[in-house]
C-alpha cells in the first residue's frame, strides 16, 4: 500500500532528496486549530505540584494545567500522510494546500518499507502510524486517572497512549478530504528525522512545476528506482505521464511501466 506525503520545491531539493531523511513536526504546529491552541488538561489526582514545584499555588493552578497541556502536546512528533484510502497523488485539496497550489510535489511512499525504517532506525521510540478518524466526537472528554502506584514517567506515558487517539488521529468532519494518515513518535519532544531508506516510490510533479528543477531532482535521485511524474488535469481529474531521459531528451508516456 502507498502513502503520500505532499511539500514544496524547496524542502524536496534541499533537505529531503540530499538528506533522504523526513522531518517529523511537533504537534503544536499543527494547522487544526484544537491542535495549535493551548491545551488546559488534567484529571483526577493529577499532581501538578509536582511538575511545577516552584511555581504551583492556588492562584496558578489553571496556568498549571495550561502548562501540562503543552507538556503533552510537546511529547507528540508526526508525519502527516494522505492516501489513507484513496489514492493520495489525485488529492486536489491536498496540492493546493500543502503544495504551494500545485508548484510544489507529493512523494509516493511504500508504507511497509517505511514502518520497517522506523523499526529499523528507531528500535526504542513508540510509534504508531494510523488512519486520521473524523466521525463526530462523544461531548464526554477521557478521564484520566494518575495512579499513584506507578512512576511520574510510567503515569505521564499512560497519558500519551490515552490521548493520542482522542487528539492525534481524530479531526474535525470538516478536514475529511485529507484522507490524513499519521506516523505518530510518542514521548519525543524533539524532531524525528526518519531515514526512508527504499521506500520512496515515486515523485509527483505538480501541474504547475517549473520543469527547469527537473535535471536538480534527476540528479539527486540517479541511480535509485524513484520514479518521476508529471501531473496533468484533465476532464475534471488528474492524471500522470512517467517522464524519463532518452538521449538527453525528456520522454514522457502513460504507461506506468514503460
Amino acid at each position: 500500500m502507498s502513502i503520500y506525503h505532499y511539500t514544496k520545491l524547496a524542502t524536496l531539493i534541499e533537505y529531503i532528496l540530499p538528506t533522504k531523511t523526513l522531518r517529523s513536526n511537533g504537534f503544536s504546529q499543527m494547522n487544526d486549530p484544537r491542535e495549535s491552541r493551548r491545551w488546559s488538561m488534567g484529571s483526577i489526582n493529577l499532581p501538578l505540584d509536582t511538575f511545577f514545584p516552584n511555581y504551583y499555588s492556588n492562584e496558578t493552578h489553571i496556568e498549571c494545567q495550561f502548562k501540562f497541556g503543552q507538556m503533552i502536546k510537546d511529547s507528540f512528533q508526526v508525519i502527516c500522510f494522505s492516501g489513507a484510502k484513496n489514492e493520495g497523488w489525485k488529492n486536489e485539496m491536498m496540492w493546493t494546500h500543502y503544495a504551494e497550489n500545485q508548484r510544489g510535489v507529493c512523494l509516493e511512499f511504500c508504507e511497509n518499507n517505511l514502518t520497517m525504517s522506523v523499526r529499523d532506525k528507531f528500535p526504542e521510540i513508540k510509534f504508531i502510524l494510523q488512519d486520521v478518524n473524523y466521525t463526530k466526537k462523544n461531548k464526554e472528554k477521557p478521564w484520566i486517572f494518575w495512579d499513584e502506584n506507578l512512576s511520574k514517567d510510567e503515569n505521564f506515558d499512560n497519558y500519551l497512549s490515552v490521548l493520542c487517539n482522542e487528539v492525534v488521529f481524530h479531526k474535525s468532519h470538516f478536514w475529511e478530504k485529507e484522507d490524513e494518515k499519521r506516523l505518530l513518535f510518542l514521548n519525543q519532544t524533539e524532531n524525528v528525522y526518519l531515514p526512508y531508506g527504499k521506500s520512496l516510490k515515486a515523485i509527483h510533479l505538480g501541474v504547475g512545476f517549473p520543469l527547469c528543477y527537473v535535471p536538480a531532482i534527476e540528479e539527486l535521485i540517479k541511480d535509485t528506482s524513484i520514479n518521476l511524474y508529471r501531473l496533468i488535469y484533465e476532464r475534471d481529474e488528474y492524471i500522470r505521464w512517467r517522464l524519463s531521459r532518452k538521449e538527453g531528451k525528456l520522454w514522457t508516456s502513460t504507461g506506468e511501466d514503460d
